[in-house]
């Protein structure tokens, strides 16, 4: 990460006051809070909060709103939402709550300043050069950093003196020549799988997009030697359809098109299901097989 010298510097030309940027930095730099602050651009409700509470609103009027908005999404996110604000939050989202009610909003600009410029570094070290990490500044994690650099009136700062950021980070730290290998296997690996049509990895029974399929499979080998994967095409992805918002059963193919689920099943493939939001689903069929090696993927 980082250092604290690095952070000031930057609070301050983004016109943070130092000295709470500082005190900021070492709440979140506590080794129980460093990465449990990110919550901020993994998860939808403690992102929303975070806007929320850097517009300047009650933090019970925060809470009412994303209590309302959860009810059109499955239960844990309702579950999470009822909790925010309360003993039951997780501990990256207590820390948010500390520093906005010790700092403000100030503080919560301070806070999302130390998890870009973290993100920022974790990318050079990744071996990105300027041009990569200023597009995933604008569409990385879902285009939630994005918007909280919007939000926070940070964007223009970063976006601006970008290359002055990487230029103190590569002062201080060179690029790790082991994650730029990896990221390049990564890289071919997706580019192949895209190249002959995979659409989705199922990786222990449940489906991810090829890139982050590529991460699961290689974390999951490096803990258990052998996993169970199967790779789905586009004519092994059926999306349910509905009427208004009520799903009806009826699965959607492409090529094949409507179909039943129970005539699903009866082609013998394996099936992995996903449900979006509202509940809606999306089967992928695919065929079980065993590796040892990210390479026997393709």
């Amino acid at each position: 990460m980082p250092s604290h010298k690095l952070h000031r510097k930057w609070a301050e030309q983004c016109g943070i006051d130092g000295e709470i940027a500082h005190e900021v930095d070492i709440l979140i730099d506590d080794m129980r809070h460093h990465d449990a602050v990110k919550i901020m651009i993994t998860n939808m409700i403690a992102l929303e909060a975070t806007v929320g509470l850097l517009r300047g609103e009650n933090p019970e009027d925060v809470k009412r709103q994303l209590v309302t908005l959860s009810k059109f999404f499955p239960r844990d996110v309702r579950k999470y939402a009822e909790n925010l604000f309360t003993p039951l939050d997780p501990p990256g989202l207590i820390v948010i709550r500390e520093i906005y009610e010790k700092y403000g909003t100030e503080g919560l600009q301070a806070a999302v300043l130390h998890v870009v410029l973290d993100y920022i570094e974790q990318l050079y070290l990744r071996g990105y050069d300027e041009e990569r990490i200023a597009e995933a500044l604008n569409s990385g994690k879902r285009e939630r950093i994005r918007y909280l650099l919007e939000e926070a009136g940070l964007e223009d700062c970063i976006y601006d003196h970008l290359d002055e950021i990487l230029g103190d980070i590569k002062a201080s730290k060179p690029p790790s020549k082991n994650l730029t290998k990896d990221l390049e296997q990564h890289r071919e690996i997706v580019r192949a799988l895209s190249e002959n049509g995979v659409k989705a990895i199922v990786v222990e029974g449940k489906p991810y997009s090829p890139a982050t399929g590529v991460r699961k499979v290689k974390s999951l080998l490096r803990k258990k030697g052998m996993i169970a994967v199967g790779l789905v095409y586009k004519d092994g992805v059926f999306r349910e359809r509905t009427i208004g918002s009520l799903p009806t059963g009826i699965f959607h193919n492409e090529y094949i098109g409507d179909v039943s689920l129970s005539e699903i099943a009866s082609w013998g493939m394996e099936i992995a299901l996903k449900t979006g939001r509202g509940g809606r689903k999306t089967l992928y069929l695919y065929r079980k097989r065993w590796i040892k090696s990210l390479e026997e993927l393709l």
